[in-house]
């Protein structure tokens, strides 16, 4: 099981979607965890269970944690279910502040991805979200890889943010990665919401590359093999 944090103050539903649903096109079983302080997946991921506060419901062949306080609540319904986290191949997890990172931390991270859009307001966001992390690892370094989601690189913006967070030994991961969505993918992710079908093959090919590109890194696959059975797939 690999334990994937999406972490980073900006709003990244989409992303974690589509992410999950490669995954899954790749045969690989997932779980992801909305740890999002507005609990965002629970008003887009459809579900039957709609009398319920908290729970996992499927969509699209992915198990989607919603509504959850803490993992705390999550292992507890877990247990009440006969859910075992153990069998999936990836666990996502969706942290957008320092508040939900502390409910969500029992698990150790395989891999940690920074979203940024170098706004101030976000740099500050994550800035808390840094340190409660290096206050959770307290000794070594804390490695991040940066991925800039709809947003525009400037370099005293990218300077600003490494100055800010100087102090807590982030090491950045030699890869990273520029999500650019235009608005024929953004037309693509609505839609999805509103057919219950995640549309994965009409999304532009800029965008498919870019997501490729990093779930290739991730899972040690060929981003032309990954391409190929996106196309293959008839959802």
């Amino acid at each position: 099981m690999q334990v994937i944090g999406l972490m980073g103050y900006i709003d990244k539903h989409d992303f974690t979607i589509n992410m999950a649903k490669i995954l899954e096109i790749m045969n690989k079983s997932v779980l992801v965890i909305d740890a999002t302080y507005d609990k965002k997946f629970k008003y887009i991921i459809p579900t039957m269970d709609t009398d319920k506060e908290s729970y996992i419901t499927n969509y699209s062949q992915i198990d989607f944690a919603v509504g959850f306080d803490s993992f705390t609540k999550l292992e507890d319904y877990m247990k009440e279910n006969e859910v075992d986290i153990s069998k999936y191949d990836y666990v996502l997890i969706d942290i957008d502040s320092a508040e939900t990172y502390k409910k969500f931390n029992k698990l150790e991270f395989n891999r940690k991805y920074l979203f940024v859009d170098y706004s101030v307001l976000s740099v500050s966001k994550n800035k808390e979200l840094i340190a409660a992390i290096r206050n959770d690892i307290s000794d070594g370094e804390i490695k991040f890889t940066r991925i800039l989601y709809k947003a525009f690189l400037s370099r005293a913006a990218e300077n600003y943010l490494d100055t800010q967070i100087a102090s807590y030994n982030i090491t950045w991961q030699e890869e990273n990665y520029e999500i650019v969505l235009d608005e024929q993918d953004k037309m693509v992710d609505i839609d999805s919401q509103f057919s219950g079908t995640i549309q994965m093959k009409k999304h532009t090919k800029q965008f498919l590359y870019s997501i490729i590109l990093l779930i290739a890194n991730l899972i040690e696959e060929d981003e032309k093999n990954i391409l190929k059975q996106i196309k293959r797939r008839k959802d």
